[in-house]
């Protein structure tokens, strides 16, 4: 038996090649026979040749095919070049969409995509040839279901189905869509989706379907929506509510919109693969109570602090018609020491829109992060928790500007200036257990402050605390669009409500001598407005408190508040040291200041305008003070003390001389060791609250009755402005 490359010549027993030979053997022995049998007749060999060829193709092992055309051309003189491109041929051939010979395909000859060239037949697509048989291009086919549109991620939603029926609808970047190659790498991705279609097929099919793609805009912004309605990510509120369908679209005026968090695109994407997770806590749910019965529980479990809160709560459902107006949006700063309730109120007032939504916290999210938080929703609460006085500085100015609406900025990465803003669409609720001091008081007069206080609470108390917290397990957020009902009344009269009120609450404080910082006015007056508003309406919404009870609880609080930002403010700061500083000796009475009952006074105001001598009636409590000497100390002093550099002069001087006990600057002031000019304050109780006398007096009282029956001499030089003798001083 001879054997070449492993195959027996046909002179050998042919019963044993069949019965123990290979595969390959068999087609190597089979083909040298039919060549045999051709002799030299060149159709037979043709033939001989192609058949010989397809064998080996099927046999997958082209090492094999190349020795054996090497034989066999040179055992029946035959060129090799004919089987090898025989051999190629045919593999070309083979790798081509295969079509189904038995099969009808015109089911349907008035199928007007047969005039295409194409038609659908089983879940395939299958495509016309010259030759006028079809051939398979997919073993699926696209169903065309909308056009999200968008600038930045523009896509297509479709279903794919197979000719096994299965079946998905996914989302795919319209920029993807007009590739075949990027297309195929997407259905593939879904499972088996197989295009096998050449490109000008595939464009065919693109170009049909492309007609069918209905426009709508994703919501990319959830809550108020500038064409007139509050979106959840369940549906939109437009008067009724309208909950989205399986692929996450709902209608308004005509108009469609996708919520990708409640589509069936995403539902069954896994928890730490869901981009959409935080939207699906923003969905409505129908609340077991009403607004009234909310409210009533609110203020027996968080007691007078609920009657801001819920106030901030509706003024947050209309915060850019409030920002629109003022360009401000007060922060509900809730401060207290651990379980005192303030998280538990944070919770209380998130759940009223989020259905348990935890909070962001401030000591360890990322400052990205924060900026998305507060962009997603408009017209809704986000609460921070966990504040802390040594938070990041960026985190911290974000909260300052987030006040003014003043989002994240970056450039985009392109070749011209181009900057990118997340906007701040939401309120802040902060909650923690410090006071927020930083930059003088920045944020705290940003904000509405609540203080919690630790206590024991009663049974009937904790029956209430557990009554409401069970409602917002339920979902209470419908609530927001009882709110919402008003928005035209709001649209109408927020502007002048806001002012009359402004107005009056200065008005009534100044009258009472109570201390107020104009911020916050402003800021409290922005949740006294929308109150008063609703509660006044032909239609009132059904609250657990008066207007007239909110308002007097406001005029309490700016006092309280303002009277603490007073008392630590950098201007406090700087006059405690300067009080520190008379203490150690380091400046005098007489010398560096002097403090004197004073009838009349020429000075030079804060706008620089000269006053010519005013007389006071009854005389005034003067402090006069040299700063060039006084300031240069405070600044050792405090350097020594903090490891900060103080308050610069100049800032120092801009403070002091919008305080409201700045009188003005005397040029002539006569203290022991010289005649300069000085500062001049009114000092005492309500106005200059600091004590630089360090002898005994009886009061203020007894030491003006004395300084009357002695008045400093006052002599105007000649261009009218006072140079002033304090001496005598004052008896004590």
């Amino acid at each position: 038996m001879l054997t070449i490359w492993g195959v027996y010549s046909v002179d050998e027993n042919i019963e044993l090649l069949d019965t123990n030979a290979g595969q390959k053997e068999k087609v190597c022995a089979a083909a040298e026979i039919s060549l045999q049998q051709a002799g030299d007749n060149i159709f037979q060999q043709s033939d001989a040749i192609s058949v010989i060829c397809q064998e080996f193709i099927e046999l997958k092992d082209p090492a094999s095919a190349e020795l054996f055309f090497k034989y066999v051309s040179k055992k029946f003189k035959i060129s090799k070049k004919i089987f090898t491109d025989t051999f190629k041929k045919l593999s070309d051939e083979s790798k081509k969409p295969k079509f189904d010979r038995g099969a009808t395909f015109m089911e349907d000859e008035n199928d007007p995509t047969h005039e295409q060239g194409w038609f659908v037949k089983k879940n395939c697509y299958w495509f016309h040839t010259k030759e006028g048989l079809p051939v398979k291009g997919s073993n699926f086919i696209v169903v065309p279901l909308f056009h999200i549109y968008s600038k930045v991620d523009n896509k297509r939603l479709v279903r794919i189905t197979n000719e096994w029926n299965e079946s998905k609808i996914i989302d795919i970047p319209s920029k993807n869509f007009i590739s075949v190659e990027q297309f195929q790498a997407y259905v593939y991705g879904e499972g088996n989706f197989i295009w096998s279609g050449g490109k000008a097929h595939y464009l065919k099919i693109l170009e049909f379907i492309s007609n069918d793609f209905p426009m709508c805009n994703e919501l990319r912004t959830l809550g108020w929506q500038r064409e007139g309605f509050y979106a959840f990510a369940n549906g939109i509120y437009n008067g009724s509510w309208q909950p989205v369908d399986d692929f996450g679209i709902t209608s308004h005026l005509d108009k469609k919109y996708f919520s990708p968090a409640f589509s069936v695109v995403y539902s069954g994407v896994r928890e730490d693969d869901d981009e959409y997770e935080n939207d699906r806590y923003f969905v409505y749910n129908q609340a077991p109570c009403t607004f009234n019965q909310w409210s009533l529980l609110m203020t027996d479990v968080y007691g007078s602090n609920a009657v801001i809160a819920i106030a901030f709560a509706i003024a947050t459902v209309f915060r850019d018609l409030i920002y629109e107006k003022y360009k401000i949006f007060p922060h509900l700063f809730l401060f207290g020491e651990k379980q005192s309730g303030k998280s538990q109120m944070a919770w209380s007032l998130s759940n009223l829109f989020f259905h348990n939504l935890p909070a962001f916290n401030l000591n360890s999210g990322t400052h990205v992060g924060l900026s998305r938080k507060a962009s997603r929703g408009k017209n809704c609460i986000v609460w921070l928790d966990e504040y802390s006085n040594d938070i990041d500085i960026r985190r911290f100015q974000l909260l300052k500007a987030a006040y003014d609406g003043v989002g994240h900025e970056k450039g985009k990465m392109t070749q011209d200036s181009r900057t990118t803003t997340t906007k701040v669409n939401g309120s802040f609720c902060i909650s923690g257990q410090y006071l927020p001091m930083l930059d003088d008081n920045s944020l705290l007069t940003r904000s509405c402050l609540l203080s919690f206080i630790k206590r024991k609470y009663s049974a009937t108390e904790m029956e209430r605390y557990e009554e409401l917290k069970k409602l917002e397990i339920q979902g209470i957020s419908s609530l927001v669009c009882d709110i919402l009902e008003y928005r035209k009344l709001m649209e109408e009269n927020f502007a002048m409500t806001f002012s009359t009120i402004q107005e009056k609450l200065k008005a009534e404080m100044i009258a009472a001598k109570l201390p107020f910082d104009e911020r916050l006015v402003r800021n409290y007056c922005c949740l006294l407005a929308p109150v008063k508003i609703i509660l006044e309406s032909a239609n009132p919404l059904q609250l657990s408190f008066t207007y007239e009870t909110m308002y007097a609880q406001v005029k309490h609080d700016i006092a309280q508040m303002s009277k603490q930002i007073s008392s630590s403010e950098s201007i406090s700061n700087f006059w405690k040291t300067v009080e520190y500083l008379l203490d150690e000796g380091k400046i005098q009475a007489g010398v560096d200041f002097k403090i004197n009952v004073t009838p009349s006074l020429a000075y030079t105001d804060k706008d620089g305008q000269e006053i010519p001598p005013r007389r006071f009636d009854p005389p005034l409590t003067l402090l006069f003070i040299r700063f060039s000497r006084v300031h240069p100390l405070y600044m050792e002093k405090w350097r020594q003390q903090t490891g900060k550099n103080g308050i610069e002069l100049v800032s120092i001087l801009h403070y002091l001389k919008n305080h409201k006990s700045y009188i003005g600057n005397a040029p002539h002031v006569r203290f022991d060791t010289s005649n300069t000019s000085a500062f001049v304050f009114k000092y005492g109780p309500g106005e200059l609250d600091i004590n630089l006398e360090r002898t005994v007096r009886d009061t203020f009282a007894n030491a003006k009755n004395a300084a009357e029956q002695e008045v400093p001499k006052v002599q105007p030089p000649e261009d009218l402005q006072a140079e002033i003798d304090l001496n005598p001083e004052p008896p004590f």
